[in-house]
């Protein structure tokens, strides 16, 4: 093994965790001041973490270098990302207890990783508990994945999907004002970019 891929294993595993796990333990949001230092810890792994971000207690990752994280976003406790390939997390996302995200895959005849996973959650989401999220997905703007349920496919936006495999069940409305964490927003719904 090169000293090269021995000093990025050292990082990923080691370095990288430490630092996650000493973020978790920062886990309060008040005052806001530890809140903005977990977000800088987290940076140091390589994340793009957007600075109005909450990061609840139990957070996992794998790669964090791949990890995009939009503002005005609330990841869950005990959410876990294995980004194996790159994860974008868009604006205004919201996520319960448990989500796991893994942006990665392997091909059936020799196990041989595969590339192109990525998996984007556009932003205005509602992710419920204990969802997974399978690589090579996106899940469109302002839609909601109930609990429980296995994404293997792409959501379309403003629409509910559940079960496993997640399947749309309807097509949803938001309200004009949306709450959040962090206030309200107003989604793009409204903006004439999305068939009423």
């Amino acid at each position: 093994m090169s000293i090269r891929k021995l000093a990025r294993e050292i990082k990923d595993r080691v370095f990288n965790r430490v630092l996650v796990a000493a973020a978790n333990a920062l886990t309060l949001s008040y005052p806001s001041w530890l809140r903005v230092l977990k977000l800088s810890l987290l940076r140091l792994t390589g994340m793009r973490i957007a600075s109005e971000v909450f990061i609840d207690y139990g957070f996992l990752c794998f790669f964090p270098g791949n990890i995009t994280i939009a503002g005005n976003v609330s990841l869950g406790h005990y959410n876990r990302i294995w980004a194996f390939n790159p994860v974008h997390i868009g604006p205004n996302v919201q996520t319960a207890l448990g989500l796991t995200i893994i942006s990665g895959s392997h091909r059936v005849e020799d196990y041989a990783p595969l590339g192109g996973q990525d998996v984007i959650l556009e932003g205005e989401n509602w992710i419920g508990a204990n969802v997974t999220i399978l690589g090579k997905v996106t899940i469109g703007r302002g839609a909601i994945i109930g609990a429980g349920a296995l994404v293997t496919g792409n959501i379309p936006p403003y629409s509910i999907a559940v079960g496993v495999p997640a399947k749309v069940i309807r097509k949803r409305e938001p309200a004009e004002t949306v709450m959040h964490p962090f206030g309200t927003y107003r989604p793009k719904y409204f903006e004439g970019n999305f068939p009423t």
